[in-house]
């Protein structure tokens, strides 16, 4: 195991990562090291591959926090999570992956979908697949906690293969939206704090285009694009307490009726959605800092006015007080 870290005084492109590579044991026994430590940090699987000199594989692991992000970088090979191993090796995480070179073939729940460099696929882990890579490629995995996924897409079952095209309208956005979040994961300072959250609000925008459509509510490229501009304004407003949709209508420059008419079709209005996120981006901090945040402060940083309806709100959407979070 290689652990890599920042020049001691200068800022940290990436965080630090943990790496493992297959090539520092003998040939005959790189599938067996390979299987421990996808089993250790990503997750429980069979490998197997074709060639005489073994399989020439390797990861870099990022932990963003509650986001996980695996480089992973390998030889024709063959992998699969069996009904065994979902017993054996429990893992409850959605992985939200971007192909950075070479195909896959994902083989799923009676789906078979091959994916190429520019694709993006979404799939669990609590059910079982088979991988299948022809040839050298490169993938970039989001890992994102199931109870996290289930508590904002509660209706949305990942038990079949999400695929998007990264030449095709409307899905491409998503394919996009993940390659601007890696090249921030990349570019950004990591001696800045919270810039972890900052990338873990970028994946959770990601996952709401996607949402949006699978969902079938985003009719064109241009509703999807809009969309995610307005979502992304939100997200970097929050702490406004004057935040609301004529201001946003104003700064973006649309009409408050088209801004309105693009949430028609989600789940949440456009008030009930900043409403929303100022209540997770709260969570988030009374976990974070723990007894350590004080609640007004959180609320009013959050862009409430009211401590006392925060707490109403707070209890409403997790069924909990602020108090009691920490």
């Amino acid at each position: 195991m290689k652990r890599s870290n920042a020049t001691a005084g200068s800022a940290s492109v990436v965080p630090p990562a943990v790496t493992f590579d297959t090539r520092v044991v003998a040939p005959h026994e790189r599938i067996d090291y390979w299987e421990e430590h996808c089993a250790e940090r990503v997750v429980g699987l069979r490998c197997s591959c074709l060639s005489e000199n073994g399989l020439t594989a390797r990861y870099h692991y990022f932990d963003f926090g509650r986001i996980k992000m695996i480089d992973i970088a390998a030889d024709e090979h063959f992998v699969e999570r069996t009904p065994y191993l979902l017993r054996r090796r429990e893992k409850d995480s959605a992985f939200l992956t971007l192909i950075l070179s070479g195909k896959v073939f994902v083989n799923r729940a009676g789906q078979c979908a091959v994916a190429e460099a520019g694709d993006v696929v979404l799939y669990d882990t609590n059910h079982a697949y088979m991988h299948g890579f022809p040839a050298h490629g490169r993938q970039v995995i989001f890992e994102i906690p199931g109870d996290d996924f289930r508590d904002r897409f509660a209706d949305w079952n990942l038990r079949e293969l999400v695929h998007f095209g990264g030449s095709t309208n409307p899905g491409r956005i998503v394919p996009i939206a993940l390659q601007n979040v890696l090249h921030s994961a990349r570019t950004s300072n990591w001696s800045v704090e919270n810039t972890a959250g900052l990338i873990e609000d970028e994946i959770w925008e990601v996952m709401e285009t996607a949402c949006s459509l699978v969902s079938g509510r985003t009719r064109s490229t241009y509703h999807a694009q809009t969309l995610r501009r307005v979502r992304r304004h939100i997200a970097e407003n929050l702490h406004d307490p004057d935040l609301c949709p004529a201001s946003i209508a104003s700064t973006m420059g649309i009409g408050l009726r088209q801004l309105n008419r693009l949430f028609e079709d989600e789940p949440l209005s456009l008030m009930e959605f900043i409403v929303a996120k100022r209540l997770e981006s709260a969570r988030s901090d009374l976990l974070r800092y723990g007894s350590g945040a004080s609640i007004s402060d959180v609320s009013y940083r959050w862009g409430f006015k009211s401590l006392a309806h925060f707490s109403r709100k707070f209890r409403e959407r997790f069924g909990v007080s602020p108090s009691r979070c920490r």
